[in-house]
């Protein structure tokens, strides 16, 4: 197997996957790459998917999908020098499982890959799609941000208003409201739907994400919420657990 990922797409990568775990389980098929991995709190699970399109070369002749476990630092130490125009390869032998061989700019390094067979597989949530919204992440991000130090904010759908996020301590009040029309909303009438959330897990979660980016967000009341979003030819799908009292 040999496939080459452009710069973009390697360092999101890694961004979007060290964000919530140190080691990753990654599922190689003819379609492309997946993993799916949970953050330390148990609180937010993150799938990331690097399709077949969105690679540079994709030699993949196996039959059969397989599977390799890896510390993503040892991914991370091959991205950090790359700049727009390089490339990251893979490459890896199922006669010889040991090692992923990794190589850019001329560089080679033999990672030594973990046992596959005691990695958790993480299972997805049911989810509650009572509603769905197109949120720009630059207001995301900037709301998020700034209230990542308070421990819940609110999420207020309601299909005449719009959504609202609402972050508040003794001190302090923070709002961002988005109109119906502003963000597609898709919710019954005639009812409003609240759950509350971690910010800060929220923002990491979405970490794989720019100023101009949409992430369509889906839920119900008080019940978990999906994300789902592209980026750097990533296909991205989240989940976050709602913050109860």
């Amino acid at each position: 197997m040999k496939i080459e990922l452009s710069a973009k797409t390697a360092k999101a990568f890694v961004k979007g996957v060290e964000n919530m775990t140190d080691m990753i389980l990654l599922s190689f098929s003819k379609s492309g790459i997946k993993t799916r991995t949970l953050n330390s709190d148990n609180t937010a699970l993150l799938d990331l998917e690097i399709p077949q399109s969105a690679t540079e070369v994709y030699d993949f002749s196996e039959d059969n999908s397989f599977e390799v476990a890896l510390l993503i630092a040892d991914v991370k130490d091959m991205t950090k020098s790359l700049v727009v125009k390089d490339t990251l390869m893979m490459e890896y032998d199922l006669d010889d499982p040991t090692w992923l061989i990794l190589s850019a700019n001329g560089v080679e390094k033999r990672v030594r890959c973990k046992n596959a067979s005691l990695m958790k597989r993480h299972k997805v949530p049911p989810t509650e799609s009572k509603w769905s919204a197109d949120l720009p992440f630059k207001q995301t991000k900037a709301f998020l941000s700034t209230c990542k130090d308070i421990p819940t904010f609110e999420i207020q759908v309601n299909h005449g208003e719009g959504i609202q996020f609402q972050a508040k301590n003794d001190d302090e009040t923070l709002t961002l409201d988005l109109a119906h029309d502003e963000v597609g909303l898709h919710a019954e009438q005639s009812q409003t739907w609240l759950t509350n959330l971690t910010p800060a897990n929220l923002l990491s979660l979405l970490s794989v994400a720019s100023a101009k980016t949409l992430i369509t967000l889906k839920g119900g009341d008080g019940s978990v919420i999906k994300a789902e979003w592209k980026e750097a030819g990533l296909v991205l799908n989240g989940w976050i657990a709602p913050r109860t009292a």
